[in-house]
Parts: C-alpha cells; structure tokens; sequence
C-alpha cells in the first residue's frame, strides 16, 4: 500500500473472522463499490469520502506481488506450496493435449454413460490437457448464490436448465471461501470416477477412496480450510483450474478415471456424496451426467417439488 505518506511501502496483515470470509475478500469491483455506497456515510458534496480506495483497487489486493512470494519462497526450509509442481504449471512435466484424448462408451459401468480414453502412452507426471485447463467456466459464490435464489423465486425453465447444467457438469470449490462452481468446459468434464482406488488422474494425492471414508464423518483431508497461504492466494486461478497430472504410467487405450471425493467441498453434502459414489460403485446408481441424459437429476427433481 503506498498512500499513508510513509517513506516506503508497507505491508499490511488482514485479520478476518472465519473462511468463509474469504468470499467478501475476493468480490469483484462492482460488489465493493455497492457495498461502499450503502455502508460509507454520504458526503454533503455527493464525492465519496474515500480518498485511496473503491472496488478496482480491492481488487489489487486481492492477489498478492510477485515479489512477496519470492521472498517467501527463499526461506529454509523451502515452504510447502512454493516447488514449481505445485504452484504453477510445472516446465518440467511434459503436457499431453486434450487432441490425444477421445470419448467414447465408458468400461467403467453402465452407471458412468461415456468416458475418456487415452489415444496415446502418458509417462507418469505427464500433465493432462494443460493448455486448455485454464478455460474452465467459474461461477463465483456470489453468482452462484444469484442463480439459486432467483430460480428459487422464479419459476423460469431457463434458470433451472442453468443449474441443472451447473449440478450435473460441474464440481464445487470452497477456494473462494463459500461454493463456486467450476465446469470443465473441454471433453474432460466427461471423465468418470475411478470406484476402490482405480483412478490414474487427479490434481492431488489421496488414499481414501469411496469405500473406505467414513460417510458419517467427514475426511478433513478433501477440504480447503487452511489459514492464509500467501502462495496459494497468489496462484488461486491456477489451483482451481490447474487440470490433472497423470499418477502412474497410462497406456494409449487406457480410460482416463479421477477420484470424485475430491470434488466435495462442504461437511453439509459429505454424507450424501460418499453414498452416491458407494451406490454407483456397486451398481445401483448412476451418474449425474447420465442421469441428466436419462431424464433429469434426481436432486433436481426434489429441488423443483421444493419450490
């Protein structure tokens, strides 16, 4: 921040009440600039009585300076986060394009309706579509939030197909501090979950699967809660929106698979989302994609009987 009238820069630390204050923290311009208005006393002269400060230069702080990280990444030991693999795209990966993949009928199940299968070898560590991972459709958690309550009060087809569209294709994120949506918006969204332990692609590392988290209990170890990272804040877009890596070598045939569990993001839904994978697993579901193809999501029927 450089309007005190010190001599040099000076950092500031932001102390806030809880994570999910994080979504007020990462509104865009124009929400800061209407909460300003109706919190900020009104000037007899009409001009805001901010004299540094409105909803673009939040928004500067919002992404930490290059410069921070650096100095932050130099400490011994190195901080976890600041290696190259993880808080960007990693050179050193080789990247396979999404035009080595295709989609066609899933092995996995007559639950999972189409998949994506490898049309060429991946080396283990190999990212997969990177050029492309970045153009993934994010619903922020105020947008979200809009979108749900205006077709809660609204009886309008197109509002509804939205979030049906939203629920069936996408995956929630608390990155942003509340629920946002990010949709794959290449053939990758069609990838399918891997039931025991199957899946050869993720952006992280876990052994839990569907049949061994505790339903009752929340696992701890897929949810985004942490204090600041300053490396993480400054690569958000990247951590959402990074794509998977390959976890082990996948021949040219082979179907792509993901570990859904790590794409549920709130204890609310926890219960409810280990089952559902449980019940696809063992055959007596399907998945959110085929059963909009087969006539609706479940979940959407009970939402549109509740309105």
């Amino acid at each position: 921040e450089k309007h005190s009238d010190f001599d040099e820069s000076w950092t500031y630390l932001v102390a806030m009440k809880d994570y999910t204050s994080r979504s007020l923290w990462y509104s865009n311009a124009a929400e800061i600039e209407v909460a300003i208005h109706k919190r900020i006393k009104h000037t007899h002269s009409g001009k805001s009585p901010l004299r540094f400060f409105d909803g673009a230069t939040m928004m500067t702080y919002q992404t930490p300076h290059k410069a921070q990280e650096v100095v932050y990444c130099r400490n011994k030991p190195m901080p976890a986060g600041c290696d190259e693999a993880t808080h960007g795209f990693s050179k050193s990966r080789p990247n396979v394009p999404i035009s080595s993949f295709e989609v066609k009928t899933s092995q996995v199940g007559d639950h999972a309706g189409r998949g994506v299968f490898a049309n060429v070898d991946i080396p283990k560590g190999a990212h997969i579509g990177a050029e492309q991972s970045a153009n993934s459709i994010n619903v922020a958690p105020t947008t979200y939030d809009i979108i749900q309550t205006l077709a809660e009060e609204h009886d309008l087809a197109d509002l509804d197909a939205v979030l049906e569209y939203l629920w069936g294709y996408g995956f929630d994120s608390n990155l942003y501090g509340e629920t946002s949506v990010v949709v794959d918006s290449t053939i990758l969204t069609f990838v399918n979950h891997g039931c025991n332990g199957t899946y050869n692609a993720a952006t992280v590392t876990s052994t839990v699967t569907e049949m061994t988290a505790g339903a009752e209990e929340f696992n701890e170890e897929f949810f985004i809660n942490d204090p600041y990272d300053l490396v993480v804040a400054r690569h958000l877009p990247h951590n959402q929106n990074s794509g998977d890596v390959a976890l082990r070598d996948i021949k040219a045939g082979e179907e792509i698979l993901n570990n859904y569990l790590d794409f549920s993001t709130d204890e609310e839904n926890w219960k409810d989302y280990v089952r559902d994978l449980r019940n696809q697993c063992l055959g007596k579901g399907v998945g959110s994609i085929t059963d909009i193809e087969r006539g609706g999501l479940a979940s959407m029927k009970v939402w549109r009987e509740g309105k």
